[in-house]
């Protein structure tokens, strides 16, 4: 073939061949609190295994747990992360049709996590100290809540007395320091660097005065979403399951992007770890948490958990 008819010919099939696009990745719009439980996401993005499954989650911080639900309830959100508690309260007064998907954060006895804390020349020291004083936690009526007046009953303290307010984990250890609350439910990651930093003293681990071991936190959806958005809603739990797996046994590989989004030097991160993650939704590990809040009143009745795990 003569060059100028090859050319000629290149040039034809290269304009009226077909362009093959790539389909961009979905959108999926995900809130939640800025703990440290968050850390999955953040391989789960870093790593690429949410791009290869054609999502692309783009996390939103939120300022509690309540506010995330409304505003996946509302559908202003797909995918919200949340303190168990929160999310259970919710169940039990039939606040949207919330089905969890993935596991988050999970209490074991071994290692403790979220920890009262009080200022370093506080005078509070035992349960009794705290009668009639203030604790924030990071939403109200959670498994802080809750952990905070079963570990004052269990020691000595009346847990009727205590009042609680509501406050960001990021902005409560300098409320503790101001004196605008005598103690704070202060979760990881910011325990660490408020410890390490002199900022707050440790009183006791009240997640132990729950059970030995339950889900602290859930990535959760509607049920109508999860039936619209299976493509979504299944990958995005066993992505999550993968990463969660991956930053229990990685803390240093991960401590870099967990410092970035927290704010916490990725030193206090390392020295102290992060919290254990759950690589499924086991029922077992819900159930706890339910019947200690129907035993506080935290909620009017007791449920199974399975009821809204997605299936």
């Amino acid at each position: 073939m003569k060059r100028r008819t090859f050319v000629s010919t290149a040039l034809a099939v290269a304009v009226t061949a077909p362009v093959i696009a790539q389909t961009a990745p979905q959108p999926v719009h995900v809130s939640g609190t800025g703990a440290d439980d968050v850390a999955p996401l953040l391989y789960g993005q870093k790593a690429g295994l949410f791009r290869a499954a054609g999502l692309d989650p783009a996390f939103e911080r939120s300022n509690s747990g309540s506010a995330t639900i409304a505003a996946v309830v509302g559908g202003s959100v797909d995918i919200g992360k949340s303190s168990m508690g929160s999310i259970i309260t919710a169940r039990a007064k039939n606040i949207g049709d919330i089905k969890i998907h993935a596991g988050g954060a999970t209490f074991r006895s071994v290692k403790g996590d979220v920890m009262l804390v009080v200022s370093p020349d506080s005078p509070v020291h035992t349960a009794k100290d705290l009668n009639g004083k203030t604790i924030s936690v990071p939403s109200l009526g959670d498994q802080n809540t809750l952990a905070v007046r079963a570990w004052s009953d269990a020691n000595g303290g009346d847990s009727r007395s205590i009042s609680f307010l509501e406050l960001p984990s990021s902005a409560a250890a300098a409320a503790v320091q101001q004196g605008r609350v005598a103690a704070a439910a202060l979760v990881p990651p910011f325990v660490a660097h408020a410890v390490g930093a002199g900022q707050v003293r440790v009183v006791a681990n009240v997640f132990a005065a729950i059970a030995p071991r339950f889900l602290e936190t859930g990535w959760f959806t509607t049920g109508d979403y999860a039936a619209k958005h299976r493509d979504v809603v299944l990958p995005f739990g066993k992505i999550m399951s993968t990463a969660s797996a991956y930053v229990n046994t990685h803390t240093v590989e991960t401590a870099d992007a967990l410092s970035a989004f927290s704010g916490v030097p990725a030193a206090s991160i390392i020295d102290t770890g992060i919290s254990f993650f759950a690589t499924s939704v086991d029922p077992r590990d819900i159930q706890p948490l339910i019947d200690a809040m129907a035993k506080y009143g935290l909620i009017d009745h007791r449920f199974d958990a399975t009821d809204f795990i997605f299936k």
